[in-house]
């Protein structure tokens, strides 16, 4: 059945405004609602989504799809338990300590770096998939630690006046920096 609406509302494209999936028994967000540049409501309430998918993970890029209102209350996507975290000190490969040292020069601006990063597209490809760490700001290749901040919701959403914060997916590069995390960052774990 969601399936079907779902369909229907990619068939719509750009002329579609409203996609309610309401109760559906839905386990994970449609990836597919980044195709949809115009809507303006998505009602993903009462489902079994645990958290939201990479194409629309980020405030941001929901601010790109316009959206105005956004209902997902009843969903385990809210569940704030925290659980004590075994520190597990990780030795880096090779990969990941050059990649890392290549990626904050390149940031700097390194002249000779920038340069002979022209002539091995190989490297280029390997390093395009870094990413920032949210607490310090230097890049990293893998996903050290995986967390989630709960931050208010846009002031544009038109949103039901129970739902507070919104789940924010955050990466942070190592232990270091989660323990320098502040106070409504949260670690993700499989429990």
């Amino acid at each position: 059945m969601a399936e079907r609406l779902l369909v229907r509302a990619l068939k719509g494209g750009k002329s579609t405004k409203i996609v309610t999936l309401n109760g559906k028994k839905i386990t994970k967000m449609p990836s597919t609602l980044e195709k949809l540049p115009g809507l303006k409501t998505l009602d993903l309430q009462n489902n079994l989504i645990p958290k939201v998918c990479p194409e629309i993970s980020t405030l941001t890029q929901f601010q790109d799809l316009k959206l105005r209102e956004f209902y997902c209350e009843g969903n385990p996507l809210f569940l704030k338990q925290p659980v004590n975290a075994i520190k597990q000190e990780e030795v880096w490969s090779l990969q990941e300590i050059t990649s890392r040292f290549i990626l904050n020069q390149l940031a700097e601006k390194n002249p000779f770096l920038m340069q002979a990063i022209e002539w091995y597209p190989q490297v280029r490809n390997t390093i395009s998939q870094g990413r920032k760490c949210a607490v310090c700001g230097k890049s990293f290749l893998t996903i050290w630690l995986e967390c989630v901040e709960f931050v208010p919701p846009s002031k544009n959403w038109k949103i039901s006046r129970n739902l507070q914060l919104v789940p924010l997916r955050i990466l942070i590069c190592s232990y270091k920096c989660f323990n320098q995390r502040g106070p409504n960052l949260f670690g993700i774990a499989q429990v």
